[in-house]
C-alpha cells in the first residue's frame, strides 16, 4: 500500500508525540494513534477546513502574545443549544505539544 499525505501526516503527529500510528487491522476503531492519556484521530482535509476557525484562533493567539508570550490561544466552539460539556476546544498542535509533550501528561504531579 502506497504511503499516503494523509497516513504521513497521522505517523507525524504521532511521532511528535511520542508513540506510532496504529496500523489499520480492524482493530484500531477509528483512532489513529493514542498515547497515555489521549486517543486521537487526525484529518487532513482541503477546502473544508472552515476560514473563519483559522482566523479566530489566530487572532486569540495574537491577543495571548501581546498579553503575555506564554500565553497559549484557545477557541471554543460550541453549537446553538448544546451543553457547555459539549463544546470544541481548538488550539495549534505547536501549543498542544506544548502542554501535553510526548509521551503522557505534561507538567502534572
Amino acid at each position: 500500500m502506497s504511503d499516503t499525505r494523509w497516513k504521513a501526516f497521522e505517523r507525524r503527529l504521532a511521532v511528535a508525540l511520542g508513540t506510532s500510528r496504529i496500523a489499520v487491522t480492524g482493530e484500531r476503531a477509528g483512532a489513529d494513534f493514542e498515547d497515555g492519556m489521549f486517543v486521537y484521530q487526525a484529518k487532513k482535509r482541503a477546502g473544508q477546513f472552515p476560514a473563519y476557525l483559522v482566523d479566530w484562533l489566530r487572532g486569540i493567539q495574537a491577543a495571548g502574545e501581546r498579553r503575555d508570550p506564554t500565553k497559549i490561544g484557545v477557541v471554543i466552539l460550541q453549537r446553538p443549544r448544546a451543553l457547555d460539556g459539549d463544546a470544541l476546544v481548538v488550539v495549534s498542535f505547536k501549543a498542544w505539544l506544548e502542554l501535553h509533550g510526548p509521551g503522557g501528561r505534561k507538567g502534572t504531579p
